[in-house]
């Protein structure tokens, strides 16, 4: 899930904007919470709980600059998308590390390109907690390679650093898929779940991933080659 935020005084301004990413969410089956604020004194008070804003120059009081600073102070994880008119402004937004910038009057292609960025940026963040020789880790999941079915547990084959290790989780396959994200994973067969994001090779039914070599099968065959195709497009990086 990925929490978007909409700031600028004008509220017809919001609603043009969140309609627009209703809509893009919708059209690529992207899991996207909205909140709206009116001002940066506002959206300030709840910034810890999002991943990226639309955020207008032009406000009174606080304005956009202003905000974006502090923004940065308060969650640098936030990612700042600066949505305004405002064009002889854009060089100040460089010095709160805007992350992307869409103008008025605003274009669909515009906030989707802002959006996609935002989510490569996000996939895959999430821990998870495993286990090697009875010691607890807590791995990134964009480190997984892909996950195999044991007698109830399964194991997790972990690459970083150019190393990989093997870990455990004392859940079955279904149960860990509750866990892992949805737009990363995609389980290909009764035993295996792999990582989309580090498939190297795909042909007839078979994934190459590094020296790995998975087999989907022919029931999740199609299903898996859309799931593939969209992430490819979408959420590749």
């Amino acid at each position: 899930m990925i929490r978007i935020g909409i700031c600028d005084d004008e509220k017809l301004v919001i609603d043009a904007i969140e309609s627009m990413i209703q809509k893009i969410a919708h059209k690529n089956h992207w899991d996207i919470v909205i909140r709206s604020y009116v001002s940066g004194k506002d959206l300030l008070m709840a910034v810890y709980t999002l991943d990226a804003v639309f955020l207008d120059i032009d406000m009174p009081e606080l304005d956009g600059i202003e905000t974006g600073r502090k923004i940065c102070e308060m969650n640098s994880d936030c990612k700042i998308i600066m949505a305004t008119g405002r064009v002889d402004r854009f060089k100040e937004s460089f010095h709160i590390r805007a992350f992307r910038f869409v103008t008025k009057p605003f274009e669909e292609y515009e906030i989707e390109e802002a959006l996609q960025s935002v989510i490569k940026g996000h996939i895959g963040l999430d821990t998870i907690e495993l286990f090697e020789n009875r010691i607890l880790y807590k791995i990134s999941q964009r480190d997984i390679l892909y996950i195999s079915a044991y007698n109830g547990y399964s194991e997790c084959v972990v690459s970083s650093g150019g190393t990989q290790r093997v870990l455990r989780k004392e859940l079955s396959l279904f149960e860990l898929e509750q866990e892992l994200s949805r737009e990363l994973f995609f389980r290909v067969s009764r035993q295996y779940i792999v990582n989309l994001n580090k498939i190297t090779d795909y042909h007839n039914g078979i994934i190459h991933m590094q020296e790995k070599k998975i087999l989907v099968s022919r029931r999740r065959k199609k299903e898996f080659e859309r799931a593939y195709i969209e992430f490819d497009l979408h959420c590749r990086g």
